[in-house]
């Protein structure tokens, strides 16, 4: 008669098995050499932003006139002034639900330039794709790069990292995808 073998009940037969295929071992042989960070230039940020400029110039000017025109021409606006200030806020607008959008990680952290000429914004931290908060945070320093003469964009030519004010306000760098 042959020896009798102690076989485990099949409960931990699964659960070892299961541990073993959801947790593989690594091997400590092979090693992975970190990639580096490639910042995208001035240049090609500047042309990415462009593109990003001209599709807004489209949606971001059209869209008020689209929206607001009619009450203004059927005479229910007050006066001139006030069409033209409503429809800069329309842009204003646009341009704040655009760049959330596609900075963020609903975006994949790529607006439309970008994606043309394989840009991408990532956190610094972790080099992982902004959220909404760090999103609006770079607009608004985008906004005030602009409002001191265009320096804290022209930064970027400058900067070792290739970062504006913009990005350093939020801590984000724009690298090659």
């Amino acid at each position: 008669m042959a020896p009798a073998i102690a076989v485990p009940p099949p409960s931990i037969l699964i659960t070892t098995v299961a541990a073993d295929w959801l947790d593989p071992e690594v091997s400590n042989t092979a090693t992975w050499t970190p990639q580096p960070v490639i910042t995208a230039g001035f240049g090609v940020r500047t042309v990415a932003y462009l593109i990003d400029a001209f599709l807004l110039s489209f949606v971001g000017g059209a869209f008020p006139y689209l929206v607001i025109a009619n009450y203004y021409t059927s005479g229910g606006g007050p006066n001139q002034g006030q069409q033209v200030t409503t429809s800069t806020s329309g842009s204003v607008l646009v341009s704040l639900v655009y760049f959330l959008i596609f900075w963020s990680r609903l975006g994949g952290g790529r607006t439309l330039g970008m994606r043309l000429l394989g840009l991408r914004v990532v956190q610094v931290e972790d080099m992982a794709v902004p959220g909404i908060l760090t999103a609006f945070v770079r607009w608004i320093g985008l906004w005030v790069s602009f409002a001191f003469c265009f320096v804290g964009v022209i930064w970027v030519a400058f900067d070792s990292r290739h970062q504006g004010w913009h990005d350093k306000i939020a801590r984000t760098l724009v690298v090659r995808s």
